[in-house]
């Protein structure tokens, strides 16, 4: 693992990233030239939309290769590395040098140090924004990353609202990401959010 997790610092030190969520307003997303991209759970599928790759696809939960594996294994080609929860990294089935299995700790921390493990945050946003930070990009746009758990809109890859949805963690999950976002942006990061989002709202009532 600290042999991949070391390749992919190098992919991304000093570079710009579109970090893609997938919430309503990652259709908004547009490959760019000489930007890297990062996505998480179905974003792979948009990837392919766009016949575009991801540089990294993170997943850390593992009720979604369980109940929505159609929305990932058929698009495991359109990422360069692949970085999963050390619990369930075997069930996509990759085994060559792209996959980076990470140990989960605790639900709050953020870690600066992915090769002892990442906080969980309650969303697969905040195992992102760690993995970037300490790969040292210099710039992160978020799209799709709406955590607006109150809102009608369906996810990118959804027609109807999800089950999936954990309504009862939705003020953790803005509490924790907007937290993550502070401490990138407190390292000298830049982050712009595309589109509506409950973060941009968090982040006025903070000022």
């Amino acid at each position: 693992m600290a042999n991949a997790l070391t390749r992919l610092r190098d992919h991304f030190a000093g570079t710009s990233v579109d970090l893609v969520g997938n919430g309503p307003t990652a259709t908004m997303w547009r490959p760019r030239p000489s930007v890297r991209v990062a996505t998480v759970n179905a974003g792979l599928k948009l990837m392919a939309e766009h016949d575009a790759m991801a540089d990294l696809y993170w997943v850390q939960d593992e009720r979604f290769i369980a109940t929505k594996p159609q929305a990932l294994l058929p698009y495991l080609d359109r990422t360069r590395f692949f970085a999963a929860n050390a619990d369930i990294a075997h069930q996509a089935g990759i085994v060559d040098d792209r996959l980076i299995p990470i140990r989960m700790l605790d639900y709050e921390t953020f870690s600066r140090e992915p090769r002892i493990g990442l906080g969980h945050g309650y969303n697969v946003i905040f195992g992102a924004l760690q993995i970037l930070r300490w790969c040292g990009v210099r710039r992160i746009d978020l799209y799709g990353v709406g955590l607006r758990y109150w809102s009608t809109d369906t996810r990118f890859d959804q027609r109807v609202r999800g089950f999936d949805v954990d309504l009862h963690r939705s003020g953790d999950q803005v509490r924790l990401v907007r937290q993550a976002l502070d401490i990138v942006e407190a390292d000298g990061i830049e982050v712009e959010i595309h589109g509506d989002s409950a973060l941009s709202i968090a982040r006025t009532a903070a000022r």
